[in-house]
């Protein structure tokens, strides 16, 4: 087996290092490949490149367009590794060609794959690299020698750019307040249950592109504009409501600090301190293992999948307390290695209580990290996965 490895937008070398530490041999391909533009040009010269290198399989994170294709024209296997949740662009043909194989880290989306015909899913949780988040865990501890910079932490994104707020503002108030609703029913609940999906109908788009002139679905997919809106407009939409309202509350009584790439303007965040995104890496460890409690809340469309961010918090050493998830609920011990909330008056008592008990959120957190370099780690992922496509080949 020799394997090229692609990058495409996720720049970790975590799989290819992984991978020569395994003994396989690996190279990384030269130019890197956007994940949503087929280029023939492009695909050519990939397919020139495996023939004249000897390649058996392609690799990337996230499906490349061009490295199925290529990998389809070269008579070779393309394996990818998908990050994110509901992933919509397995909807395509590329997902469906048979020589693709894809390991997906949330259980529900790996199920609608399979009903929507495509041959070759295999669900594993996502993953750290074990070497590094020891060094990085180790290294943070040193420099924060027992201190903590904050109370509470998120490092993510606000979605204050989606798509809902862009595009659906100019509809009738009718419309408006129906969205409103679905918004009330589904946001600050975390209990497993999806309430957006299934809300929204085709006549009411088909209403909202004939009344606005901003609203319209690039709908290129494999699947219906009622589920590429609920998924790219409700989605998204809600976890900016849930996310700047959960971290102003806290901020009201807590040092609340938000790591982001978002541009919100500061009287909508309160008294929350904005900070600039962190680098992966040993700066990431020592925000994660230098905050007392690290947030986790999910994109309501991650719906059976436990997100990276709580891997690299409990790699981290850090403490994490996350919305509530059937999965995380079966990866990791609740209140033993994990805590979570479904509601936000669990998550405000829970903050409440798990300041004021140092030892107790210490004693989380160590078993947290001691589960992610023990249990998730790329080594187990990528053995897992590489058996499991030569024996679906067979």
């Amino acid at each position: 087996m020799k394997i090229l490895y692609v990058y495409g937008m996720a720049k970790t070398k975590d799989i290819p290092v992984t991978l020569r530490k395994m003994g396989y041999e690996v190279e990384e391909y030269p130019t890197v490949q956007d994940n949503s533009i087929l280029n023939d040009d492009e695909i050519d010269e990939i397919v020139s490149y495996v023939r004249d290198h000897g390649i058996t399989h392609l690799m990337s994170i996230h499906l490349i367009y061009n490295l199925a294709m290529a990998a389809y024209k070269a008579g070779i296997k393309y394996v990818s590794v998908i990050w994110d949740a509901p992933y919509i662009k397995m909807y395509t043909p590329f997902g469906k060609l048979n020589n693709c194989w894809f390991s997906v880290f949330d259980k529900l989306d790996g199920e609608r794959f399979r009903n929507a015909g495509i041959p070759h899913i295999l669900y594993q949780p996502l993953a750290v690299n074990r070497e590094d988040v020891i060094k990085w865990s180790r290294g943070a501890q040193k420099k924060l020698a027992g201190r903590y910079m904050n109370d509470i932490c998120f490092v993510g994104s606000l979605y204050e750019d989606n798509l809902y707020d862009e595009r659906v503002k100019n509809i009738p108030v009718n419309i408006q307040n129906y969205f409103t609703s679905i918004f009330e029913e589904a946001a600050f609940i975390w209990d497993g249950t999806n309430r957006i999906y299934g809300k929204t109908s085709k006549d009411i788009l088909k209403y909202m592109e004939l009344v606005s002139p901003d609203f319209y679905i690039d709908n290129r997919l494999d699947i219906e504009d009622v589920q590429l809106f609920e998924i790219i407009y409700l989605v998204r939409k809600v976890a900016n409501i849930e996310r700047i309202a959960i971290l102003n509350t806290l901020s009201e009584v807590y040092n609340v600090v938000l790591h982001t790439t978002s541009k919100v303007e500061q009287e909508k965040l309160g008294n929350v301190e904005v900070r600039p995104p962190v680098s992966p890496g040993e700066a990431a460890a020592i925000v994660y293992a230098g905050s007392k409690i690290n947030l986790n809340i999910s994109l309501k469309g991650i719906e059976g999948g436990t997100p990276q961010r709580i891997m690299d918090i409990m790699g981290a050493g850090g403490f994490v307390l996350t919305n509530y998830c059937a999965e995380t609920a079966e990866l990791f011990e609740e209140d033993e290695e994990i805590v979570m909330f479904k509601t936000p008056e669990e998550l405000f008592d829970k903050v409440e209580y798990y300041l004021k008990h140092d030892q107790e959120r210490k004693k989380i957190a160590r078993a947290g990290h001691d589960k992610v370099v023990n249990c998730y780690t790329y080594e187990k992922k990528l053995e897992r996965l590489l058996d499991w496509v030569e024996e679906e080949a067979e």
